[in-house]
């Protein structure tokens, strides 16, 4: 085997497929570097998906002439000049690979008018040098690609239709002109105009980029802050009423970089918490301002990634911000009319009052930053609304006896960690509780659409919504069982040194939940026991905790959350008859049947009332 040394092309095509993989990263560092020429007005042009031709105008600060073969070597920057820079960056730019790479792969023109001492232009073909001429823009600086990957056909292979590339390059602009509202940016396509993002203010530049979506409502959106030693949090948020099925708009931004952090979308969805059923996942654009000695960006070419020494701390921040500024909307509910969804409503008038209700406090309050949540107007019954603390509402509950488990539960139910209910407690007033704890008389009719049971018992006829029933249950269990076992091959993980600290001297915590856990060296620890209902997600329950230092409270629900969500019987599960009378036996054992969110997970009807729907009476 002889070594040689690779042709500088070759090398410098290599090097810059780690840099520009499609149009829309071509489109992400030309974009970059007219945000950081200081532009006030950015136009993004693109042709035939980019291929053909991308093309930025700026009106931002120039080139100089004398610079612009520099442009494009590798490693020449204006943005830092040695190794402490790095740990100081400022700029969406750094690393002087961008146009070195793009000018391997395509045609590149530079034109360019410094502070107005007259324009000049520059060209690389493929990585060929022409000379710098005379001409160009009257001020700013206009850079065009050509012929992206003509050179490479191999490449253009593994590219997508003309349309899905050029949409890529508009969800790129619009990104970054969601963290700089201070900037004018238009976006063409194949010379049409078909965007223009005005300059405006956080929220109105978030609703604007938006306005194509039809399920994004401005009106439903508030702003969000929260201000640290050294980080500062602001998040632009739809109210809990719009939502989606995925999680593909919520989006992290840290000191304006778009960045993919999924503890970070995590802490998004913990702070919304309760407030959204199962399955749904809220519009949220976080923006993440923190000291830059406190992150690292120079892990990956495209800048998507990043190391925040403070991260669990950040984490934490994140989902209390979340849970204390955002409205909890409470709707009113039509006398006659059932609310099947427990806050939201369901369809028809229910849902669109719970919307006015939303209105009504926002038009009144303006945003939630001065407000808990837990509100209700005039338009809901003057009767208390149920506490939104569910978590100390739970440990009220689980704080009275429980029943001991009978001899006979079913195993199906038994494997899947379900515990026994609680005693019905004597009171002053019996026509009050929900049940009568008599489970002899109820009669299992079947199942609804794979998530309601149907039970008979005297004259009522009750619903059952079986995963949160379970997850009541299985709540109980977990609160009430401290016991732990052993693993046979400790779990090894190491942390972020804030999170080694927080381990160091609050480890304790987890040990009352029957986790154990071990320093082997300072950053590296070892989970060595769990409960048994842990064992299936202990990668997860490591998760949790390389990502939270917050209170008991927050661990606790914290992981109630991992445990119960994994662990309980899912929507649109069949199970058997045996295992369905277990559950619904163990709910009418109940003290109260609302999950751990705070939700009513039972619908009761009158046999008089199902009569009357019916004309009989």
């Amino acid at each position: 085997m002889k070594i040689h040394q690779l042709n500088p092309l070759v090398a410098q095509r290599i090097a810059a497929g780690e840099v520009i993989e499609r149009p829309a990263s071509v489109t992400r560092e030309l974009l970059d570097n007219a945000i950081d020429a200081g532009a006030g007005n950015i136009s993004l042009v693109i042709k035939e998906g980019g291929l053909q031709e991308i093309t930025v105008i700026d009106d931002g600060c120039g080139i100089a002439g004398e610079d612009l073969p520099l442009c494009c070597k590798s490693h020449s920057t204006s943005k830092i000049t040695d190794l402490d820079d790095l740990y100081h960056i400022h700029s969406m730019g750094f690393r002087g690979e961008a146009l070195y790479s793009i000018a391997a792969v395509s045609k590149i023109t530079i034109s360019s008018n410094y502070q107005g001492e007259g324009a000049n232009t520059f060209i690389v073909d493929n990585g060929a040098v022409m000379p710098v001429t005379k001409g160009g823009p009257d001020h700013g600086t206009r850079i065009t690609v050509e012929d992206l990957f003509g050179q490479i056909p191999a490449r253009r292979q593994f590219l997508k239709r003309p349309s899905s590339e050029a949409s890529l390059c508009r969800s790129v602009m619009v990104e970054k002109a969601m963290a700089f509202p201070g900037i004018t940016f238009r976006y063409y396509n194949e010379d049409r105009l078909l965007l223009t993002l005005e300059a405006a203010d956080q929220k109105q530049r978030v609703c604007d980029a938006l306005a194509g979506d039809y399920r994004f409502k401005k009106e439903e959106v508030l702003e969000m802050e929260a201000a640290f030693p050294r980080y500062s949090l602001k998040a632009i948020a739809a109210s809990p009423l719009v939502r989606r099925t995925d999680r593909s708009q919520i989006k992290i931004f840290v000191n304006n970089r778009p960045i993919n952090s999924y503890p970070l979308i995590q802490a998004v969805t913990y702070g919304y918490g309760e407030l959204l059923p199962g399955g749904s996942f809220p519009y949220c654009y976080l923006f993440i301002t923190i000291d830059p000695e406190l992150v690292d960006f120079n892990i990956h070419p495209t800048k998507r990634e990043v190391k925040i020494r403070i991260q669990a701390e950040v984490h934490h921040s994140i989902t209390q911000m979340i849970k204390t500024q955002m409205i909890r909307p409470i709707p009113a509910i039509e006398e006659g009319k059932q609310n099947l969804q427990g806050d939201f409503g369901f369809e028809g008038d229910t849902k669109e009052t719970a919307r006015k209700t939303w209105h009504e406090w926002t038009a009144m309050h303006g945003t939630a930053k001065e407000h808990a949540p837990g509100y209700h107007t005039s338009a809901v019954s003057e009767e208390k609304p149920k506490n939104p603390d569910w978590f100390d509402k739970a440990k009220q509950i689980l704080a009275k006896p429980a029943v001991p488990e009978q001899a006979g539960t079913h195993p199906d139910l038994k494997n899947q960690g379900m515990a026994t209910g609680q005693t019905t407690q004597s009171s002053p007033n019996p026509e009050e509780k929900w049940q009568e704890n008599d489970t002899a008389s109820l009669r299992y009719i079947g199942q609804a659409f794979n998530l309601f049971l149907i039970v008979e018992k005297g004259n009522e006829l009750y619903l059952i919504d079986q995963h949160a029933a379970h997850e009541r249950i299985l709540f109980d269990q977990i609160r009430n069982h401290r016991g732990s076992q052993r693993l046979l091959v400790p779990y090894g993980f190491d942390v972020e040194p804030d999170v080694d600290t927080y381990l160091e001297t609050n480890s304790d915590l987890y040990a009352s939940l029957g986790i154990e856990l071990a320093r082997k060296e300072p950053q590296q620890w070892e989970l060595k026991a769990v409960p048994t209902m842990y064992r299936p997600v202990e990668s997860q329950v490591v998760e949790f905790i390389k990502n939270n230092t917050g209170s008991m409270e927050a661990i606790e629900k914290g992981l109630f959350a991992i445990i119960a969500c994994k662990s309980a019987i899912k929507q649109g599960e069949t199970i058997t008859e045996t295992s369905a009378k277990e559950l619904v036996e163990q709910v009418f054992r109940l003290e109260e049947p609302c999950c751990p969110h705070g939700r009513t997970f039972l619908i009761r009807l009158q046999k008089d009332e199902l009569a009357k729907m019916v004309g009989r009476t």
